[in-house]
């Protein structure tokens, strides 16, 4: 028998909130606006003003300081990576699945967000994260086939 759960449901919802807490901060976001004015040089000044969405609401944007990942998780919560597969394993704890979901969720859209406004071309970490953990498709690889080769396969006679 190993040693007991360390988290219940409401302990590891709380623990994620204070890792995830811990990662980000909340950024209202703002764009410049010209006064009407100019400086003693003849420049147009401006000022920062409230960027304000559909719903009449400042945008305030999650920033993460530190980008989130299962392992470092793992060492918030000091548990090991396999007691975080077995959290998310929903026949062993279906009262954890919930929470967990959640936390793959968020670190999806992190890294979905990372490949669409990533400045350079340094994704190939991000598109490898997506396909290894989060199902996204890999590389499509293509064969072409001419002559014998295609007619034999069609027939069932070859392996590919």
């Amino acid at each position: 028998m190993g040693r007991p759960r360390e988290y219940t449901a409401v302990t590891l919802e709380r623990a994620v909130r204070k890792y995830f807490r811990s990662i980000t901060r909340q950024v209202p976001q703002t764009e410049m606006v010209p006064t009407g004015q100019t400086d003693e040089r003849g420049h147009m000044t401006y000022r920062p003003e409230p960027i304000i969405n559909d719903l009449g609401k400042q945008v305030i944007l999650t920033e993460y300081i530190i980008p989130p990942s299962v392992s470092d998780l793992c060492e918030a919560l000091h548990i090991h990576r396999s007691t975080w597969a077995n959290y998310c394993d929903s026949d062993l704890h279906p009262e954890l699945e919930e929470i967990t979901e959640t936390v793959r969720a968020r670190m999806q859209a992190w890294n979905e967000r990372e490949l669409l406004t990533r400045p350079g071309k340094d994704i190939k970490g991000i598109i490898f994260n997506l396909q290894q953990n989060y199902g996204y498709g890999g590389e499509k690889h293509e064969m072409e086939l001419s002559g014998g080769a295609l007619e034999a396969m069609l027939k069932g006679e070859c392996d590919t």
